[in-house]
């Protein structure tokens, strides 16, 4: 794990109307680096994920990404700047296969032109020839080759999961976001995506913000975490550590309210 900081967050608040979903919230992330971000329903998490890639930007703050302050940037620049995500509820499309979900992940990197489809032979083909090679060895590196020509909406819940994981990793990001990956899994399940995040890390140099219920999952392959409840921080560290902290135990118990 290197010692650069890839995302740092000061101080960032933000509100809806009356409520307030975050405040006072600091965060930061190493390169290398598997962060948890935990919290009862409704304790800020989504809320700050959607801060940092620009779908609901703070209103007070400041986020910066590899030294680049991007905040209140638009969710397609944050992408350009090697930020994937997958979201806590499936967003693959019903109707299309395994194969053209995943190679819709490579969006950030196409660049459509009249100039190109005209020369298609000398100056698209090429260019679709490769991000065809970046899926089929992503295909591969998730173990989805057995299903690469199904109907996404026909395989089960977890394969789902890993479609998304996939789709997310074929844009080449540098900043990897996962909300709630094992949602809806078995124990097989989970600890099979708990290997696949760990390979994205270790293969891949990818740094990963993790988003989990599953404690067990934070404990065994997060380096650091952070514990939102109400919309602060009641506790970042070591999770082994963390997990000890009363009040992290109290908020689990008690539960939360707010946005999240």
């Amino acid at each position: 794990m290197s010692d650069a900081v890839v995302l740092q967050v000061d101080q960032i608040e933000r509100r809806f109307g009356g409520l307030v979903a975050l405040t006072g919230v600091d965060l930061k992330i190493q390169r290398g680096e598997i962060f948890g971000l935990v919290g009862p329903n409704g304790s800020g998490k989504t809320t700050l994920t959607n801060a940092i890639t620009g779908f609901y930007p703070p209103q007070k703050g400041r986020i910066t990404l590899e030294g680049h302050d991007i905040t209140g940037m638009a969710p397609h620049a944050v992408a350009r700047r090697g930020v994937a995500r997958t979201f806590q509820n499936l967003a693959l499309f019903n109707g299309m296969t395994v194969l053209d979900n995943i190679l819709l992940g490579r969006h950030v990197h196409m660049q459509p032109s009249v100039v190109r489809t005209a020369l298609y032979p000398w100056l698209a083909r090429p260019q679709e020839i490769a991000h065809r090679r970046v899926v089929e060895e992503t295909i591969d590196f998730m173990q989805l080759q057995s299903v690469r020509d199904d109907l996404v909406d026909s395989i089960p819940i977890g394969l789902k999961k890993r479609v998304e994981l996939a789709r997310a990793l074929v844009a080449e990001p540098r900043f990897l976001i996962l909300d709630e990956p094992m949602a809806g899994m078995n124990q097989e399940e989970k600890e099979y995506m708990a290997r696949f995040v760990l390979d994205a890390r270790d293969e891949r140099g990818v740094t990963v913000l993790l988003i989990e219920h599953h404690m067990d999952i934070i404990t065994g392959i997060c380096d650091r975490m952070l514990v939102l409840s109400y919309g602060e921080v009641i506790d970042t560290g070591v999770p082994k550590d963390v997990v000890k902290n009363p009040r992290v135990i109290e908020a689990y118990l008690g539960g939360a309210g707010g946005k999240g």
